[in-house]
């Protein structure tokens, strides 16, 4: 590493401050931190600075030496002559930002190297995949700048981005970039678990790298969930059980094997608190990740409501930093009696967070009218329509939900549907 541009861009940040505080201190103050100074002289004239900016008290050449003391008059002379226009602070700032980086990575990859144990290993090694990050920097826009990103976009001919999910219903009402908070709620054994894998896999399968993390159900059992969907093998799960798999089903199955190596989807167990799951995101930069279910990751906490809104917050709050689409399966709190009250927000289980912090919440349950049928609601969508009583079929056999029109219904149950029922995507509601 170039210790000699690093040791400059120390000078050269501090120089600006003093020569200009009234232009260069806010963006200092926001960009710079203390481990991007590892000379110590410079780094205490920086802490006499900030100090006097967390006080609102006026910052010039005078006012930091006096906070810092007659002894760094020197050295702040030095700092001043060094930098004689202010012009050049932002690459300044990068290159104070990038060489931290970097020394914080050498550190971390010599930690690994020197290790004794793979605890030791896999703690550096979690180290430094969060160094491998860029940290994010806060946006500090005015309105002009926000307008010219807005029309930088708006001129850029490139699609916008969404996830596409495979499923007509969806696809048409959600439009969710990367770094959005999903959950889909339901009870346990409506199908939550099959449908975020027959999402996870149609989005691995259109290149985007996906990370299953499941704290329920073993990498087998999912495995064969997967083989037995339309859109991967078709292996009905009975064939798969029995060990009865015909010479079309092998086939199928080696056709996927064959393909495997271009779906970019990873099943991920054991991974049960926050920061196993955080690390491995990282670790194989997944733009999305499905996480089942949100109630069984491990976290601090005394009571069970506390502990889920912490999960909520931080999952949130990775999705946010980290630029990944986080997808979080929740139980719900059924009703007392079935059929006896209408699911919403409110019943995901354990606490009220999740509503809050979440971009999209789906709901799934189940018609007791018509066996096989799925309700799906779209309860929450922050940056589209909501939308409810969108009908899907699944076949449990071949673990696929795909979209039920009402003659679809009527053909799969043989029963004349007397209720209001959509023949295609829903209804949908306000904003």
């Amino acid at each position: 590493m170039d210790l000699t541009a690093w040791m400059e861009a120390q000078r050269a940040v501090i120089g600006a401050l003093l020569v200009d505080p009234e232009h260069c201190a806010g963006e200092i103050f926001q960009k710079a931190r203390p481990e991007h100074f590892p000379d110590k002289a410079l780094l205490h004239v920086y802490d006499a600075a900030r100090g006097l900016w967390m006080e609102r008290s006026p910052i010039d050449a005078v006012t930091v030496l006096n906070a810092a003391g007659p002894a760094y008059r020197d050295l702040m002379a030095d700092c001043m002559r060094g930098t004689p226009t202010v012009v050049n602070l932002p690459a300044y700032l990068d290159i104070l930002k990038s060489s931290a980086r970097l020394a914080a990575m050498q550190r971390a990859a010599t930690r690994i190297l020197e290790a004794n144990t793979e605890a030791e290993a896999s703690a550096a090694y979690d180290q430094l995949g969060e160094q491998l990050r860029a940290a994010a920097d806060v946006d500090d826009l005015s309105w002009s700048e926000c307008v010219g990103r807005y029309l930088d976009r708006m001129g850029d001919a490139s699609p916008a981005d969404y996830l596409h999910w495979g499923l007509k219903p969806l696809d048409q009402v959600l439009q969710v970039p990367l770094g959005k908070f999903v959950i889909i709620g339901a009870d346990s054994s409506v199908g939550k678990t099959a449908l975020a894998l027959q999402l996870a896999y149609h989005m691995a399968e259109h290149g985007r790298r996906v990370g299953f993390f499941s704290l329920e159900t073993d990498a087998e059992s999912l495995t064969d969930r997967l083989m037995a969907e339309k859109q991967v093998a078709g292996i009905a799960i009975p064939r798969t059980k029995q060990k009865a798999l015909s010479t079309a089903d092998y086939t199928n199955a080696a056709d996927v094997g064959t393909r495997s190596d271009k779906v970019p989807l990873r099943i991920i167990n054991r991974a049960e608190t926050l920061e196993q799951i955080r690390s491995l995101t990282v670790q194989h930069g997944f733009e999305v990740i499905f996480v089942d279910y949100l109630q069984l990751i491990n976290a601090p906490g005394d009571k069970r409501w506390d502990i889920v809104t912490g999960i909520s917050m931080q999952l949130h709050r990775m999705a946010q930093r980290l630029k990944v689409t986080v997808v979080g399966l929740s139980q719900i709190t059924p009703p007392d009696k079935a059929g006896s009250k209408t699911l919403t927000m409110d019943d995901l289980r354990e606490s009220r967070q999740l509503k809050h912090d979440a971009d999209v919440i789906m709901l799934v349950t189940p018609d007791n009218a018509f066996p096989g049928a799925r309700k799906l609601t779209i309860a929450k969508n922050k940056d589209g329509k909501r939308q409810q009583a969108t009908y899907l079929h699944f076949d449990a056999e071949h673990m696929t939900f795909t979209p039920a029109t009402r003659s679809h219904l009527k053909e799969v149950t043989g029963q004349v549907i007397m209720k209001d029922l959509p023949d295609g995507e829903g209804g949908e509601l306000p904003f």
